[in-house]
């Protein structure tokens, strides 16, 4: 008789790190908004401008691991 074998979690490990991942972006660039909403007010367009800029570097960074996310939950990256 063989042993049954454990249920497999749904989601892999792989597949919950991208979405780990997105989720901390998204978070980070609501946050972002709000330090260029603060440094415009404290009239300091230089941290503005360097806010906006890691705002804008996270956004694709974003936009790329939602791809790779995709390809993870479509069997396309990584194994099942």
């Amino acid at each position: 008789m063989q042993e049954k074998s454990p249920d497999q979690h749904p989601l892999s490990d792989l597949a919950y790190d991208w979405i780990t991942l997105i989720q901390n972006k998204a978070q980070a660039l609501m946050a972002y908004d709000q330090y260029i909403k603060d440094a415009k007010a404290a009239n300091s367009p230089e941290c503005a401008a360097f806010f906006q800029k890691v705002h804008d570097a996270d956004k694709a960074q974003l936009a790329e691991a939602k791809q790779h996310l995709v390809a993870v939950l479509q069997g396309k990256m990584g194994k099942s």
